[in-house]
């Protein structure tokens, strides 16, 4: 209810719709989530028209499109990000998240490699982030998190 709402009050946010399709698609309600990844991309898409270089807007929308089964054109929003800010640790923490809900499992271990190089210390979102769930039976992503723990 509070993501619709901030929707409802700043119909330019495009995090709260992104932020609300996970917790619909959490909650089993797989047409509402997918209708919010739809709204949500279409804010995405106008906003970049304004701020290209917004790399926030830019892995978000790639999650969003990767979410809709637009995997390659995620993919591609995820490079544009990284090519802005490679060195950035929440893009290359988000762009893991990404390539990892793409199934692209290398890749994403990868830049979640990247990320704990550049600095990325979250532990709880690492170990509590159900986007990086299709990593988890990997090997290199058990000795990431070795390496975290330690």
């Amino acid at each position: 209810e509070l993501f619709e709402l901030a929707s409802a009050l700043r119909p330019e946010d495009y995090q709260s719709l992104t932020l609300l399709a996970g917790v619909y698609r959490k909650l089993g309600r797989q047409a509402e989530a997918r209708q919010a990844l739809e709204r949500g991309t279409a804010v995405i898409e106008r906003h970049l028209e304004m701020e290209p270089d917004d790399v926030r807007a830019l892995y978000l929308g790639g999650g969003n499109l990767v979410n809709l089964g637009r995997v390659e054109e995620g993919l591609a929003m995820a490079r544009r990000a990284l090519a802005i800010d490679p060195h950035d640790t929440g893009t290359l923490y988000n762009v893991a998240c990404l390539y990892a809900n793409a199934g692209r499992v290398g890749e994403a271990i990868g830049y979640l490699e990247q990320a704990l190089d550049a600095g990325f210390s979250q532990k709880e979102w690492i170990e509590n982030d159900s986007a990086l769930d299709p990593l988890r039976e990997e090997p290199s992503f058990q000795a990431l998190m070795r390496r975290l723990r330690k």
